[in-house]
């Protein structure tokens, strides 16, 4: 089959491998679709993956297929399923209570496509536990963008958003114009974002849920959100994962507020305004994945229509095309949102 590979530090190379054989609860799906995701970017630009051994490998972990090999599971042939990335060992205290995102065994890190292949590839088996059926109504370019859109929506839960609060975003990717998204339909009177470029947020300002932007570099930045916001924030969203980001956040909440840390920081530490959030008595929320019901509840907002996922895509693209569409993800003049990898199709 054909699949890309990550074969060093911002090199994928398109190969042809076998295919990956089933073992007892598996089922073996044609990939239909595959999100391009701001992790997949991070392990391309550092050349491997997060298990230990830094093999060449398959990235990819938003992903939908069509069964092909039902195994000894309960699907059928052509049944259509979205893969949850977490391999989340489901017999822990943890998972227990219905926090699977936080298994011992998932530390973080034991995901599809992190630890082992994923989704960008002609095929895939996995595991029939971690597979959900899709409702037709959730197409295969919606169904490639769950796993950002569960991400959002864990933040968002996680920030308990009241009507008329005012949310500040820290970074423009797709994760914040999705929790940009879910803030206005929950309610806040304000929603303002940063960014690095302008041609960054176009297809965001078509989209309109952001009410103001503001160049994330700029001097006087403080001053500016404090003005908009007449004061403060009541929950700020860091969703690029370095100091900047998180010290804006801090900087420009009123006092006794929250803010949601997502993004992914490349260092193991970042520096933080901590007086700051001590006198102010700022509650500072970690927000990663989703649970197992998170993730069947961000299928229902896609088929409900709750959340137009295709209106967030600006580009669909074939297999061949992921080399250069991670180029054009870093380059800041580049307008490209999100990006959906179809590994069967030819474009």
């Amino acid at each position: 089959m054909k699949a890309a590979i990550l074969t060093g530090a911002r090199s994928i190379e398109i190969k042809d491998i076998d295919e990956p054989q089933l073992t007892s609860g598996d089922i073996k799906i044609e990939v239909l679709s595959c999100g391009v995701c701001g992790s997949d970017i991070h392990m391309w630009q550092a050349g491997h993956g997060w298990s230990d051994s830094h093999e060449p490998f398959v990235m990819g972990h938003e992903f939908c297929g069509s069964v092909i090999d039902a195994g000894d599971s309960n699907f059928k042939k052509g049944d259509r399923v979205v893969f949850w990335a977490n391999l989340y060992c489901g017999k822990c205290e943890i998972c227990r209570q219905g926090l699977e995102h936080l298994c011992h065994e998932v530390n973080g890190k034991n995901y599809i496509g992190f630890v082992c292949n994923g989704g960008y590839a002609q095929y895939f088996v996995g595991k029939s536990r971690n597979a959900y059926k899709l409702p037709d109504s959730v197409s295969d370019v919606a169904a490639a963008t769950i796993d950002p859109l569960m991400v959002a929506y864990h933040a968002v839960k996680r920030a308990n958003i009241k009507l008329n609060d005012k949310v500040l975003i820290t970074g423009s990717g797709i994760i914040g114009n999705f929790i940009a998204a879910l803030a206005k339909k929950s309610g806040a009177s304000l929603v303002a974002m940063t960014k690095i470029s302008d041609k960054k947020i176009v297809r965001s300002r078509e989209l309109g849920f952001v009410d103001a932007y503001f160049d994330a570099n700029k001097d006087n930045l403080r001053e500016d959100l404090i003005n908009v916001s007449q004061g403060g924030f009541d929950i700020a969203f860091e969703a690029v994962g370095n100091s900047l980001a998180l010290n804006t956040c801090i900087d420009d909440v009123k006092s006794g507020s929250r803010v949601v840390m997502i993004g992914n920081s490349l260092s193991e530490y970042v520096d933080f305004a901590m007086n700051k959030a001590v006198l102010h008595e700022l509650s500072l929320l970690g927000s990663v994945s989703c649970t197992e019901k998170e993730f069947s509840d961000t299928i229902n907002l896609i088929s409900s229509g709750t959340i137009v996922p295709e209106d967030f895509v600006t580009d669909i693209v074939s297999l061949d095309k992921l080399q250069e569409t991670m180029l054009r993800l870093t380059a800041v003049d580049d307008p490209i949102l999100k990006a959906v990898i179809m590994p069967n199709r030819d474009f």
